[in-house]
């Protein structure tokens, strides 16, 4: 098992809740985004 100090805790607890606050049509908008760019020559 892993031990983990209190600050590494927290930052992987920061980073879950920023993914978690990422909305999935925002991931799906961007892909579109994303996928218009690279037809364009």
């Amino acid at each position: 098992m892993i031990t983990l100090t209190d600050d590494e805790v927290a930052l992987l607890r920061a980073i879950l809740t920023a993914l978690r606050s990422i909305k999935v049509r925002d991931i799906d908008k961007a892909l579109v985004i994303l996928s218009k760019g690279e037809r364009q020559p």
